[in-house]
């Protein structure tokens, strides 16, 4: 019986680990500005966010990748109404115990540009926070903080 050459099962096992390009943002969500610093007073708070890329352990998930994280975390924060994210945390795939973890996974908090605009109508803005919490967007205690701001 002949045995596979080296080469061969090195390029097979090369094959099987290259990843694939991740997915571009959602249309419209490519317009979100992800970055370190604070946006600044002309942003307001909109809470929390992640971006998650990757799944299950070894060889037996999906390897993540930070392209991957910040597409999905663009993707979020878009869906919240958002225009930027101040990001915070990164947590790349990593080992723990018997686990290889392939998740790779950026935490922030995301922003909106403040409309001061005249006229700009209250009850549009909590039409607009019920729909995202109808959605699942934002949780009932966002819900409740950020409705406390528009009605300020």
């Amino acid at each position: 019986m002949r045995m596979p050459s080296l080469v061969y099962i090195t390029l097979v096992i090369l094959a099987g680990c290259a990843a694939k390009k991740p997915e571009p943002p959602a249309p419209g969500a490519e317009t979100v500005r992800v970055g370190t610093g604070h946006p600044g007073l002309a942003f307001l708070e909109l809470g929390p966010v992640s971006g998650v890329d990757g799944q299950g352990c070894g060889d037996s998930g999906k390897r993540g990748s930070r392209e991957g994280a910040v597409s999905s975390l663009m993707k979020n924060t878009f869906a919240m109404g958002g225009t930027h994210v101040q990001v915070f945390a990164l947590h790349e795939p990593r080992q723990m115990g018997d686990c290889f973890v392939n998740v790779y996974r950026i935490g922030g908090t995301a922003y909106r540009e403040a409309k001061q605009a005249p006229g700009n109508d209250v009850v549009q803005s909590m039409r607009e926070l019920q729909r995202l919490r109808e959605e699942g967007a934002i949780t009932q205690q966002e819900f409740e903080r950020l409705k406390a701001r528009v009605i300020q």
